[in-house]
């Protein structure tokens, strides 16, 4: 009489089989939430530069009151009321050349 035994062999190949089933698996996820974080990441720079417009748009707006200020009239009856002069040819202090390695630091 014959018996038919299984391959032994093919517990072996099914332990390998099961590895790699959970590691493709596990793969997925783990490309699911690598996913995930890009898209949030982006959602994240996005609002970051809107807030950036917006602070950019503020910033405009108070340059343009501060030229606006000190523009003009205004501002030569504040040189004239404190005797203040424009001068034309302005003359800057010199610095001696023994001390210009002094003033890097």
């Amino acid at each position: 009489m014959t018996f038919i035994q299984p391959n032994k062999n093919n517990s072996i190949l099914n332990i390998a089989l099961v590895i790699l089933g959970i590691m493709v698996f596990g793969g997925i996820f783990v490309l699911v939430g690598f996913y995930n974080d890009t898209v949030n990441f982006s959602h994240n720079i996005s609002a970051i530069k809107t807030e950036l417009d917006a602070i950019n748009a503020e910033n405009t707006i108070l340059n343009n009151t501060v030229i606006a200020d000190l523009g003009g009239n205004q501002i030569t009856a504040f040189a004239q009321t404190n005797n203040l002069v424009e001068d034309k040819n302005p003359q800057y202090f010199s610095v001696n050349s023994k001390w210009l390695l002094a003033s890097q630091y």
